[in-house]
């Protein structure tokens, strides 16, 4: 069907025109990094998929990330289990626009991983649902990079991944310093 060409002009405009219904947060790497429990450097050495029919996910497909790599705050060697709400595989017919692209959660991708400290678990993992707080490390003239996602994101623009962790480090630090402030002398930290 041929839309008039005013009609498809007044279509255009009131797209534009009109305000955006729902929109992601920018955050500042000390918010991220205050409501999530770490960033992990890691690469992604096993991927499934499963459906699950509970009332709360009825027909919903996700995807099981297993993560191995290291925590950017303490260095400490970590694996982990990670669970998104969507699939790449052609064959379950089910994505989200929330889901992180095939390029960071391939297997054998390397990213790093803000992870959301909600106790939100399906199939016994964590969900992990802001994937924007997921950026894809490639290595650029022997050197890992950490690829920025534009203005509005943590990590705007490309920068080293020793610069991330640097960055990553300095803020947990700074974020421990003002708990540890802010609790009354005697209260667990």
């Amino acid at each position: 069907m041929r839309l008039p060409p005013s009609l498809l002009v007044a279509s255009v405009a009131l797209a534009l025109a009109a305000p955006a219904s729902a929109a992601i947060k920018a955050l500042t790497l000390p918010e991220l990094m205050s409501i999530t429990s770490d960033a992990i450097d890691g690469q992604v050495v096993a991927s499934e998929t499963f459906r699950v029919d509970d009332p709360d996910h009825e027909g919903v497909v996700f995807t099981k990330l297993t993560i191995v790599g290291e925590s950017m705050r303490t260095g400490e060697k970590l694996s982990a289990t990670y669970v998104f709400r969507g699939s790449h595989v052609p064959a379950d017919e089910y994505a989200t626009s929330e889901m992180p692209a095939l390029s960071d959660v391939r297997v054998g991708a390397r990213s790093v991983f803000f992870v959301d400290s909600r106790d939100d678990y399906v199939a016994g993992s964590n969900v992990i649902w802001n994937f924007a707080n997921v950026f894809r490390v490639e290595t650029v003239r022997g050197n890992p990079v950490v690829i920025g996602k534009g203005e509005g994101a943590v990590f705007a623009q490309n920068l080293s991944l020793a610069s991330a962790r640097d960055q990553v480090r300095t803020v947990h630090l700074s974020l421990a310093a003002m708990k540890s402030k802010v609790l009354p002398e005697g209260m667990d930290k």
